[in-house]
């Protein structure tokens, strides 16, 4: 009898450590692979609000939308220029009015080609575009006789995540190719 018990017994233990091991493999797993799908859906929705501010930022210069434009950036943040940094919404602000006031109207239109965003952690990603910029005096209204590009850049940006969402904190701008004349 005491064989049939500890037969028994032994049996139960395999059993009991076969169940406790299926069951640890089991929630291993499922943690693993929802903390997976967690990241990557966080990756996900960093890369499409980063890719939308490189939109916003196209469509809202082609406009001449000084505040919209200002606003995709940090308080604080800069927006490097060929001639300097521009630190700050209300200096870009400034800066944007200032060139939509120029003696001769003019249609600008920036496309933007190529955009690459990396999530650095939580609160920052990395990103590169490239644009293509035409540029031309409006003399006899639209369409503007486009004669050549205005120039094709390549920009590296530093997105943060604020209270207001993710927004550009610093641009690098790096002119590529410009127009002979």
């Amino acid at each position: 009898m005491e064989y049939i018990y500890s037969f028994i017994n032994k049996k139960q233990n395999i059993l009991n450590f076969c169940l406790i091991t299926f069951i640890g493999f089991c929630l291993h797993y499922s943690n693993a692979s929802s903390q997976d799908i967690y990241d990557q859906e966080w990756i996900n929705q960093v890369v499409i609000s980063c890719e939308q501010l490189e939109h916003d930022y196209a469509i809202y210069r082609d406009r001449g939308d000084a505040k919209a434009f200002a606003n995709i950036f940090t308080k604080d943040g800069e927006w490097g220029r060929p001639n300097g940094i521009i630190k700050g919404r209300e200096a870009i602000e400034e800066y944007i009015n200032n060139s939509n006031n120029n003696s001769l109207p003019e249609v600008h239109m920036q496309l933007t080609t190529t955009i690459q965003i990396k999530p650095i952690d939580k609160l920052t990603a990395t990103g590169v575009s490239y644009a293509v910029v035409l540029e031309a005096p409006i003399q006899d209204g639209l369409p503007v006789t486009l004669l050549g590009f205005q120039v094709a850049s390549e920009s590296r940006s530093i997105y943060k995540l604020t209270d207001e969402g993710w927004k550009i904190d610093k641009r690098a701008y790096t002119t590529l190719f410009v127009d002979p004349d």
